[in-house]
C-alpha cells in the first residue's frame, strides 16, 4: 500500500500510515521518564516562546497533582518537548527516537467537537492505553486565564485526568447533556443512597450540593429530568474526589475513587457513567492499581521532596536515520524473493525516502556485511544507494549478525534510528535475535520487520513489538503492493510534515490475466493537488498503454517510464477536477506471468485544508500469544485534520495464513470493539483466528449518503460530501496459539431506559445488539432480568434466584429476539404491581449459538415513584430570581415573545451551538411595563461569539449589554420601555461551549 510524496525533479511520494499506540515512557522509582510533548508542524512558529514556557508550567503543576492523586506512587520526572523541524530560530538539542506521531501529548489545531478542551483518543476498552492527549495552542497559552480554568478546571488536575485515560485506560465519571445519551446528566440513586430525588451523574465521596438550573422539566417518557436540565454546584461543595468527574469539581478534587468500603473516596457503582459501563462497575483506582506501573506493589508510596520535572527541548537536526538489513540466504531464491526485494527497495530509495534522510544498507546470510554506511539521501546519492541493494543469495541465516552491524552503523549518531529488517527463514547462526534485545532497547532503535513467506522467523514480530516498531508479511503468492506497503510504512518514523504536504492513497489494485483493464477513482473536495496515477509493473514489455480521463472528458496519456524502478506515472497538472476519474490500462497478454498495480495518490486541495485520511491498525500489537484470551480488535480512524468523519463505509480486508481474504465491515456504533458511538473511530473484533500464522490487514474507506465531517455544522446546514475513497495498510500480526472454541458475545454497554409508565408498571429499554461471537454475527437469545438489589445482577450473581427473568408473557411491545450486531433493539416489559415506591434494577446478557453467555450489561434502574418537579429558580450566580410561575416559553430565531415571562437559550443549549449564527429575539411585554432580563448560564467562545441586548426593537437602539466568555453577567438588564432586543452572534470556528440561558420577567 504505497503512498507517496512529490519531491523536486522526481516523483517522490510520502506515506501516512496509521500506527498502533506504543509509549516509550517508563517509570523508575516512581518517576515517569521521557514523556514526549510534540508540537505539530501546522502550528505557527510565532507562538513558540509562549508555548514552550506554558508547557513547562502545566506539566510542573501536573506532576505534583499526579503525585497526590496516585497516593505518592508516581510523578513526572522528565519531559522531551519536540518542536517542528522548521522552527529553526528556537535553540534545541537534536532529537533521536522522538516523533510527533508517537508523542503522548500532541499540540495541534482544535477538533471542533472539543474546541480548546484537552481530550484523549482511546481506541480500546477498559485498561487499554489511549493513543494520545490533544492540546490546542490556544489552551496551552491561556490555561491560567480565569475563563479557561472556569470552563475546563485547573490545568494540572486536568492533565492528571487525561493521563489516567491515556496511561491506564479509564473513562469518564460524569454524564452528558442530550436526549440520546446512555450517560445522562441526572439520575435517581437507588436504595444505597436512600434518595428519591434526581442528582447529578457525577462521582463524589460526599452528597452533591447543587441547584437545578432554571427551565428544567420532567421527561414524560422516562419520568426523569429531561435532556435540557443542567445543574450548578453550590460554592460550599468542595469534593476531593473524583478527578475523572465533572470539570467544575476539579478545583477541589485530589483523588481517584476507589472500591474500599471504608474509604473517603468510595466509588459509586450505580451511577450511569462511562467508567461503570466500560469497566463493569470497577472504580478508577481499581483499574489503575492493576496497571503494570503499580501491580505487585511496583512503585510503592514514597516520600519525594522534589517532583518538579526536567525538560529538554529537541528538534530534528539531521534527518531520520535508517538502515536496511536484508536477508540474502539461499532460501531467498525461492519464489523470486530476492528479485522482488531488490525491485521494491530500489523504488523505495528512489521515490519514497525524503531528501535529507540518512540510509545505510546491510546484507546478512551466515554472516553480515555493510554494503553502505549512513549516506544522506539526495539526488546525487539515490542511484548509488539503489545500486548497493543486493540481488544474489548465499549461505545461512544469521539475523542477529545483521542487527549488530546495523547498530554499529547507527551508534555514532546517538540513540534512535530505524532498522528495516527483511528475512524469509529461520535463524540458524549466532547471535540470535533474542541476544540483541538489550542492545536494541538500550539504543532506542525501532525495528520494522518484514516477513517474507510462511517460513520466516517467528521472533521478528516479537522484535518489532519490543522496540515499538511495526510488522509486515509478504505472501509468496501476493504482489509487490505488500512490499511497497512495508517499505513506505517504515517512513512513519520520519519527521512530521504540515497537513498540506501529506499525500494520501486513494486507490490501489493489482491487474493480471487480461488484455485491457478499466477502472475509476473519486477525487473529493479535500484533495486535488499532485494527483498522480502510477503503474508498478514486473516487466516493461507487459505494459502496452496507460491513459487517464478527467470527469469533464480530458484525456491524459503522456506516460513517464522508469524501468530502473519498474514503474510508470502520469501527474495531472494544476488542480484536479472533483469527480470520477477513469483510467485504462492495456497490457500484453502474452506475458501471462507478469502483472501490474495501479496506485492513485493526491495532496490536499488547498494549502489551508487537510485531506481526509485513514489510520488502520491492530491496537493489541503484532503478536497474539493466545487468541482465546487476546481478541484482536481491528480499528480505522477516519479524519479530516483533527475533525472526525462520521457515517463512512469502512471495510477491513484480512488475508489469513491460508491466503483466504476475509472482508469485515468496521462499525462506529459504540458496541463490542467500538467504545464510543459516532466518534469517527471504526472498530470490530476479528474472530476467525483458528489458524496459527501471519495475518495482514488493509482498510478501505468510502463515503455513503449519510457521511459527514463532524466540524460543527448543524444537520440543517450540512452539505453533501460527495464520493471519496481511501486505502490504507494496517500491517500484519501473528497468532501463536489459535482459537479452538468460540468467543462469547460482547457485553452490552449502552442499555438504557427510554420510556416508563408508572400507572401501567411498564418500562421500555433500548440497547445496541451484540453478536454471536463478540460483536460479529447475531446472538441466539437475550436474558433480561430484574431485581430490587443492584448486586443481584452482577456477573457472579446473575444466575441466582435473587433476580427474576422476564419471559414472553412480560412483553408488552417489541421483542427480545436478537437482531444483527450493531442494530438498535428495544422492548417494553411489565413489572410486578406494587402500591409502594420501588426501585428495580435491570440488566441483560446475550447467549450465543453454543450457549455461551456474555458478561452482564450495564445495569439500569427503573424507579416506580413520582419524580419531584425540579427547582425552577436560576442558580445563585444571578442577581434576581424569576418567579417559579414563569412560562418556559422559547421561540426560534427572529421570534417575538409577548408573554409576561419566558425563557431564551442559545441553539442546542446546553451544548455546542451553531457556527456563523446571527439571530435576534424581540421581547415585547405589556405597554405599561418594562422587561427585566436575567442570565443564569453563560459559556460561549471569547471574544469571537457574543450576546448583545438593546433597549428597543432594533440594533440602532441603545446597547444595554454586550457580553462574551464564561462568566454570568453580574446584573440583570432592564429596558426603559416594554420592548427589548436580544442578539446572538457567532463566528465560523468550532466550539465545545455550553451556550447561554436567560429568563425575562415584567419589571
Amino acid at each position: 500500500m504505497a503512498v507517496f510524496r512529490h519531491l523536486p525533479l522526481l516523483l517522490v511520494l510520502y506515506s501516512l500510515f496509521g500506527f498502533t499506540f506504543s509509549s516509550r515512557v517508563s517509570i523508575i522509582n516512581n518517576g515517569y521518564r521521557d514523556l514526549v510533548v510534540a508540537i505539530s508542524p501546522d502550528v505557527h512558529p510565532d507562538q513558540a516562546s509562549d508555548l514552550l514556557y506554558n508547557i513547562q508550567r502545566i506539566i510542573t503543576e501536573a506532576s505534583a497533582d499526579l503525585y497526590a492523586a496516585t497516593r505518592q506512587r508516581s510523578y513526572i520526572q522528565s519531559v522531551q518537548i519536540l518542536i517542528p523541524q522548521k522552527w529553526v530560530n528556537i535553540t534545541a538539542n537534536a532529537s533521536t527516537w522522538e516523533t510527533f506521531q508517537d508523542a503522548e501529548i500532541q499540540i495541534d489545531h482544535p477538533n471542533w467537537k472539543y474546541g480548546d478542551m484537552p481530550y484523549t483518543v482511546q481506541l480500546g476498552g477498559c485498561g487499554d492505553p489511549g493513543q494520545y492527549i490533544h492540546w490546542t495552542p490556544n489552551y496551552v497559552n491561556t490555561f491560567d486565564y480565569d475563563t479557561t480554568k472556569s470552563q475546563f478546571g485547573p490545568a494540572g488536575k486536568l492533565f492528571v485526568r487525561e493521563w489516567a485515560r491515556l496511561r491506564y485506560g479509564v473513562f469518564e465519571e460524569h454524564g452528558y447533556t442530550g436526549a440520546d445519551t446512555t450517560f445522562p446528566t441526572f439520575y435517581r440513586p437507588g436504595t444505597a443512597q436512600q434518595s428519591t430525588d434526581m442528582v447529578p451523574n457525577v462521582c463524589s465521596h460526599e452528597p452533591v450540593d447543587f441547584v437545578v438550573d432554571y427551565g428544567c422539566g420532567v421527561d414524560r417518557e422516562t419520568g426523569i429530568y429531561d435532556s435540557n436540565c443542567t445543574y450548578s454546584f453550590a460554592n460550599s461543595f468542595k469534593p476531593t474526589s473524583s478527578i475523572l468527574s465533572d470539570n467544575r469539581m476539579l478545583s477541589s478534587s485530589v483523588h481517584f475513587c476507589d472500591d474500599d468500603p471504608s474509604s473517603l473516596h468510595r466509588h459509586n457503582r450505580e451511577a450511569p457513567t462511562k467508567q461503570n459501563a466500560v469497566c463493569n462497575t470497577q472504580s478508577v483506582w481499581s483499574v489503575i492499581s492493576k496497571h503494570a506501573d503499580f501491580a505487585s506493589n511496583n512503585n510503592p508510596p514514597a516520600t519525594i521532596d522534589n517532583v518538579k520535572p526536567t525538560f529538554n527541548i529537541i528538534r530534528v537536526l539531521t534527518g531520520a536515520r535508517y538502515v536496511l538489513v536484508t536477508d540474502v540466504s539461499g532460501s531467498m531464491d525461492s519464489y523470486d524473493r530476492i528479485t522482488r526485494l531488490n525491485e521494491a527497495a530500489r523504488r523505495w530509495i528512489k521515490y519514497d525516502i525524503a531528501e535529507g534522510t540518512s540510509l545505510g544498507i546491510v546484507k546478512f546470510s551466515t554472516s553480515a556485511t555493510m554494503l553502505s554506511d549512513l549516506t544522506v539521501v539526495n539526488d546525487n546519492t539515490r542511484q548509488q544507494l539503489m545500486d548497493k541493494v543486493p540481488n544474489h543469495t548465499e549461505g545461512g541465516t544469521c539475523i542477529g549478525c545483521g542487527l549488530q552491524i546495523a547498530l554499529d552503523i547507527l551508534e555514532p549518531g546517538g540513540k534512535g534510528g530505524v532498522i528495516v529488517l527483511v528475512t524469509d527463514g529461520l535463524e540458524n547462526e549466532y547471535p540470535y535475535i533474542e541476544d540483541m534485545y538489550p542492545q536494541l532497547i538500550d539504543a532506542q532503535v525501532q525495528v520494522v520487520s518484514i516477513a517474507f513467506g510462511d517460513d520466516a522467523e517467528d521472533e521478528i514480530e516479537v522484535l518489532a513489538t519490543k522496540t515499538n516498531g511495526k510488522s509486515y508479511f509478504i505472501n509468496d503468492d501476493g504482489n509487490d503492493d505488500e512490499l511497497n506497503d512495508a517499505f513506505t510504512g517504515s517512513l512513519t518514523y520520519q519527521p512530521a510534515v504540515p497537513s498540506e504536504e501529506l499525500t494520501v492513497l486513494l486507490f490501489q489494485e493489482k491487474y493480471k490475466n487480461g488484455n485491457k483493464f478499466e477502472d475509476s477513482v473519486s477525487v473529493d473536495f479535500t484533495i486535488g493537488r499532485n494527483l498522480t496515477f502510477r503503474v508498478d509493473y514486473t516487466n516493461r514489455n507487459y505494459i502496452v498503454s496507460f491513459s487517464v480521463q478527467s470527469p469533464s472528458g480530458q484525456v491524459y496519456n503522456q506516460v513517464t517510464y522508469d524501468n530502473s524502478a519498474k514503474l510508470a506515472y502520469i501527474i495531472i497538472p494544476g488542480l484536479a477536477e472533483e469527480g470520477e476519474w477513469r483510467f485504462t490500462l492495456t497490457v500484453n497478454s502474452a506475458y501471462s506471468q507478469d502483472y501490474a498495480s495501479v496506485i492513485v495518490t493526491s495532496k490536499s486541495r488547498t494549502d489551508s485544508a487537510a485531506p481526509i485520511t485513514v489510520e488502520c491498525s491492530v491496537p493489541s500489537g503484532t503478536v497474539v500469544e493466545n487468541a482465546a484470551v487476546m481478541p484482536v480488535r481491528l480499528v480505522a480512524v477516519v479524519t479530516q485534520g483533527r475533525n472526525r468523519v462520521i457515517g463512512a463505509n469502512v471495510i477491513a480486508h484480512v488475508v489469513r495464513p491460508d491466503s483466504a481474504d476475509q472482508v469485515i465491515k468496521l462499525e462506529d456504533t459504540g458496541v463490542g470493539a467500538d467504545t464510543t458511538k459516532n466518534d469517527g473511530i471504526y472498530s470490530r473484533f476479528y474472530v476467525a483466528l483458528n489458524i496459527p500464522g501471519r495475518y495482514t490487514l488493509v482498510c478501505e474507506v468510502n463515503s455513503t449518503q449519510g457521511t459527514y465531517i463532524d466540524d460543527g455544522v448543524t444537520i440543517q446546514q450540512r452539505t453533501t460530501m460527495g464520493n471519496f475513497e481511501r486505502v490504507q495498510s494496517g500491517g500484519a500480526f501473528r497468532v501463536e496459539i489459535p482459537m479452538s472454541t468460540t468467543y462469547p458475545p460482547s457485553r452490552v454497554t449502552d442499555l438504557k431506559v427510554v420510556a416508563m409508565q408508572v400507572d401501567q408498571m411498564s418500562f421500555k429499554i433500548e440497547w445496541t445488539a451484540t453478536g454471536d461471537q463478540l460483536d460479529v454475527g447475531t446472538a441466539s437469545a437475550y436474558q433480561i432480568k430484574y431485581s430490587t438489589t443492584f448486586d443481584s445482577l452482577m456477573d457472579d450473581n446473575f444466575d441466582s434466584s435473587s433476580s427474576v427473568q422476564f419471559g414472553s408473557q412480560d412483553i408488552i411491545d417489541g421483542s427480545m429476539q436478537p437482531l444483527e450486531s450493531g442494530s438498535k433493539q428495544n422492548v417494553t416489559l411489565r413489572l410486578p404491581s406494587t402500591a409502594e415506591d420501588a426501585t428495580y434494577y435491570v440488566a441483560l446478557r446475550a447467549i450465543n449459538n453454543n450457549n455461551v453467555a456474555s458478561n452482564t450489561s450495564n445495569v439500569v434502574s427503573v424507579q416506580i415513584v413520582r419524580v419531584k418537579p425540579p427547582p425552577t429558580q436560576p442558580p445563585t450566580t444571578t442577581t434576581q430570581v424569576p418567579p417559579t410561575t414563569s412560562s418556559s416559553l422559547t421561540v426560534g430565531c427572529d421570534g417575538v415573545l409577548t408573554t409576561s415571562s419566558g425563557l431564551l437559550t442559545s441553539p442546542n443549549y446546553p451544548g455546542a451551538y451553531i457556527n456563523n449564527y446571527n439571530c435576534q429575539w424581540t421581547i415585547q411585554v405589556d405597554p405599561a411595563s418594562k422587561t427585566n432580563l436575567t442570565f443564569s448560564h453563560f459559556d460561549i467562545e471569547s471574544p469571537f461569539d457574543y450576546v448583545e441586548v438593546y433597549d428597543g426593537s432594533s440594533v440602532s437602539a441603545t446597547l444595554l449589554l454586550k457580553h462574551t466568555g464564561s462568566t454570568v453577567p453580574s446584573a440583570s438588564v432592564v429596558s426603559s420601555s416594554n420592548v427589548m432586543l436580544v442578539r446572538f452572534v457567532t463566528d465560523s470556528t468550532g466550539n465545545y461551549f455550553r451556550g447561554w440561558r436567560a429568563t425575562y420577567t415584567v419589571a
